[in-house]
């Protein structure tokens, strides 16, 4: 079961996700569509380019405020494998598939040279991938391994490591095409795998939560014998000393949903072995996500009752077996913002 209210359509957010635009999903991890690799149909056997990027250049400063101009040289531009190239020079640790990265990019087709998606355009700011999030396109993960903070890098995604042989008519993306991407690294940080130490026990009239087999299993939930709340309840477990999530970012995090009525399981990232990451304070999750984890820390564990005003509403959520009165009790590990 998805926590989500209304798909992200994270395409117009970059154009590299394969979440769905539209529908409402049904489960809580990212969901892939036909438009990445591998859906069958026919299309021009990519030919390589040597040295693909030989010729990009992009003139301008790294402040990730000023636009770069960006020349990608001779088109077209087609790769069968993930080329890089360094065009400014960074700092600190390689990105690796365990960190988080913070870009302002430019996108283009390859084939036409044409822009398809601008970082840098008005109202935009720098976007935050971890970098093993599994919505994300291969080639695009592959490409910004390695990436280190304050450079400019420039990488192609081919048709085999992005929308595979079906392309993507949305974002102006045929069958074979290479996509070729301009990015400034602003930032390259780790989260957390998982939370250390032991929560404090849950006040009185909340559910008891313990992680009898350590914090990187699901927590057992005792629900009181008790009518639920009939407003939204939280409670921090543990008091993280990250940075504070803010409306606007994605978070990663660990979390495991039970139905007050009977204590059931209709929801566990834990149980699925991956974090999961949203948007948080935007409208893309339920209201009492949305109105109760913008401003916790990074690290914290936040205990939720949340009744259905506040989550599915009055339709419920047939897919996760909800209804329109059930209250929905949370235990919510930030793992990351970002």
């Amino acid at each position: 079961m998805r926590i989500r209210t209304a798909a992200t359509a994270a395409v117009a957010v970059l154009g590299l996700s394969v979440l769905s635009a539209c529908g409402q999903p049904d489960q809580a991890t990212p969901q892939a569509t036909g438009t990445a690799a591998g859906t069958a149909s026919a299309a021009p056997a990519p030919v390589d380019t040597p040295d693909a990027l030989a010729k990009v250049t992009a003139t301008g400063p790294v402040d990730f405020k000023t636009a770069p101009k960006i020349d990608l040289g001779t088109t077209p531009i087609s790769t069968t494998t993930v080329q890089r190239r360094v065009l400014t020079p960074g700092t600190g640790s390689a990105a690796t598939k365990e960190d988080t990265v913070r870009i302002r990019a430019q996108i283009f087709n390859g084939t036409s040279g044409k822009l398809l998606d601008d970082g840098y355009g008005k109202g935009r700011r720098d976007e935050g991938y971890r970098l093993g999030r599994t919505d994300l396109l291969a080639g695009f993960t592959e490409g910004l391994v390695g990436a280190q903070q304050g450079s400019r890098i420039a990488f192609t995604i081919p048709p085999a490591k992005g929308f595979g042989d079906s392309g993507n008519a949305q974002l102006g993306v045929e069958p074979g095409d290479t996509i070729v991407v301009v990015a400034d690294v602003s930032d390259v940080h780790r989260g957390l795998k998982q939370l250390e130490g032991e929560g404090k026990a849950s006040p009185d009239g909340f559910p008891g939560v313990e992680f009898a087999d350590g914090n990187a299993k699901a927590p057992t939930v005792t629900i009181p014998k008790a009518d639920p709340p009939k407003e939204t309840r939280e409670a921090t477990l543990i008091e993280g000393d990250g940075p504070v999530v803010k409306e606007g970012q994605f978070i990663a995090a660990h979390y495991h949903g039970v139905l007050w009525k009977d204590g059931s399981v209709f929801d566990s990232s834990w149980e699925r072995g991956a974090a999961a990451d949203f948007p948080i304070g935007v409208g893309a999750v339920i209201p009492g996500w949305d109105n109760t984890l913008v401003g916790k820390k990074v690290g914290s564990r936040v205990l939720l009752v949340i009744p259905s005003k506040d989550g599915y509403g009055e339709q419920g959520n047939p897919n996760g077996g909800i209804s329109g009165t059930d209250t929905l009790v949370f235990v919510v590990d930030i793992l990351d913002a970002y």
